[in-house]
Formats: C-alpha cells, sequence, structure tokens
C-alpha cells in the first residue's frame, strides 16, 4: 500500500494510491477524529484499518486534484546516515569500513516534496544530489535490538539528500551545508513495509537531465537498515513519523572530474525499486 499526505481544497489530508488516483481518508468524521494524520495511524498501529478501508476502494480524487505534501509533513526528526555506501573513494582507499555510522540530523524546511522545486541558493554553485532510500519509523522505541529493528518500520520512501558541497568545507561543521532551505526532497509516498520484505535488495537509480548519474543497490550499505536503528535508539526514542536516511550511492556530483553540479533547469529523478520515483526541477532561489 501506498500511503500519501497531500492538500486538496485548502486542507492537509491523507489517503493511499489506487490505480491512477487517491482514496482520500481523511474525508470522513471517524478518520478526522481518531487519525488527523499518517503519524497519528502509525501511532495507533491502525495500517492494518487503512488497508481494509482501501481493499476495493475506487479512487475518490486524481493526482491532478492534490498537491503532495511531504510524506511526513511535520516529522519530529530526520537524521541522516553519512557515507554508509562501500562505493565511496574514502571507504575504497581505506580498505575497511569505518566502526561507527556518522548521523547528523536535516531541518524539516530543508526539503520539498515530490514535484515540488528544488532551491539552488544565492549563497552557492554547488548544489549536489544524494539519491537515497528513507525509512519512516511506525512506533516508539528505545534501546532497539537488532533483530527487532525492523518490526518498528511503518514504510520506505526515496529521498534526495541535497548538500550545498561548499559550505561542508567552512571549519568542521556539517549541518549548514546539508540544511539549506528547499536543496532536497522526500516523496512521493510511502510504501507500507509489508510490501519490503528485504530493504537490502533494492536498487537505487539517480538521473539528471535523463541521464543516470548513481546506479547502486542497497546491498553496498555499510551499516545495515536494522544496525542503524538500533544505534540511533541508543542515544535518543525514535518516535512514529520520524524518517531516518540511510545514505547514498556513489556518483554524486562531487565524486565526478570536474565536478556535475546540479543547475538552474535541471530535472532530478530517484527511482528505488519496489519503492517509487522522486522527482524535482532545480530553480534560482
Amino acid at each position: 500500500m501506498k500511503l500519501v499526505s497531500f492538500q486538496h481544497g485548502g486542507r492537509d489530508r491523507f489517503g493511499a494510491v489506487v490505480g491512477d488516483g487517491v482514496v482520500d481518508f481523511s474525508g470522513t468524521m471517524f478518520m478526522e477524529t481518531l487519525y488527523p494524520d499518517l503519524v497519528g495511524v502509525f501511532a495507533a498501529g491502525a495500517v492494518g484499518e487503512l488497508r481494509k478501508a482501501v481493499d476495493g476502494a475506487k479512487p475518490t480524487l486524481g493526482f491532478s486534484d492534490i498537491t503532495l505534501n511531504l510524506p511526513i509533513p511535520h516529522p519530529g526528526k530526520i537524521l541522516c546516515v553519512g557515507r554508509n555506501y562501500r562505493a565511496y573513494h574514502e571507504v575504497q582507499e581505506m580498505g575497511k569500513a569505518p566502526q561507527w555510522p556518522s548521523i547528523f540530523g536535516r531541518f524539516v524546511d530543508s526539503f520539498v516534496p515530490h514535484d515540488a522545486p528544488l532551491v539552488k541558493p544565492n549563497e552557492s554553485d554547488q548544489l549536489d544530489y544524494e539519491g537515497e532510500l528513507a525509512v519512516v519509523i511506525g512506533r516508539a522505541g528505545r534501546h532497539i535490538a537488532e533483530k527487532d529493528a525492523l518490526s518498528y518500520v511503518a514504510g520506505y520512501t526515496v529521498l534526495n539528500e541535497g548538500s550545498v558541497r561548499d559550505w561542508a568545507n567552512r571549519g568542521t561543521q556539517n549541518c549548514p551545508a546539508k540544511n539549506f532551505w528547499h536543496s532536497g526532497s522526500i516523496g512521493p509516498w510511502i510504501v507500507t513495509a509489508d510490501e519490503v520484505p528485504d530493504p537490502s535488495k533494492l536498487h537505487i537509480k539517480t538521473r539528471i537531465n535523463g541521464d543516470i548519474r548513481q546506479d547502486g543497490g542497497t546491498d553496498l550499505m555499510i551499516f545495515s537498515i536494522p544496525y542503524v536503528i538500533a544505534h540511533i535508539s541508543k542515544f535518543t526514542w525514535l518516535q512514529p513519523g520520524d524518517i531516518i536516511a540511510t545514505g547514498s550511492p556513489g556518483g554524486s556530483a562531487v565524486e565526478m572530474k570536474p565536478p556535475k553540479w546540479m543547475k538552474v533547469g535541471d530535472a532530478l529523478e530517484v527511482e528505488i525499486s519496489g519503492v517509487g520515483t522522486l522527482r524535482n526541477t532545480v530553480v534560482a532561489e
């Protein structure tokens, strides 16, 4: 099942993709009272209710009738795993993986949804792309055992972790480079975990204007999704709706000689097998 958050009639709503449209779950008083959004659905353990409601249903809205929001419009936390693929040249040169994952946070307003414009900032011409599988947490947990970690996952979505590379070299700080306003994107939907039985066997392709820039599988992750969930839960509570970006395969613009930064007018596509395709176009700030 593909779950979406969207705007229609001036209101934030949520639903499921059916055929070439959407079933609007937020259109009934029952749903509005119990589950105001997808975070409420996950927190209540009510994904099964949505699955029953969508069985045999016909779309109530077309995609042309709605504007997609971020899959989780207001996540409590967005956490990213840096350099988590063996394709990165640092890992190849070292001959061994790092001992611990690199974890950093991103602000929600550094992302835009599917079909919304990515913004190349005035401050830099070095806007990069990073296609990633993102995990959406479905229930609260702390000190989660690695063997149990996938049971805390509500589903998966596609994420472009846009980075402004020259700002990463301004001192030792990583936060500004990873948090420029509207530099990344997430979407178009959340595929529920039951439809992705093994997230370590997915394929990621990132295209710029149709040209394949990234092409790799999630089997190349250094730190697996269960490990990352368990690791993060050691230092913070994971809550329904939290998002974890799991890293990007090689092929980012910064790795090219010369680098091929995203430009105004470029069309970005990040496609993940079994999950979906995220699309955005780059505009000037």
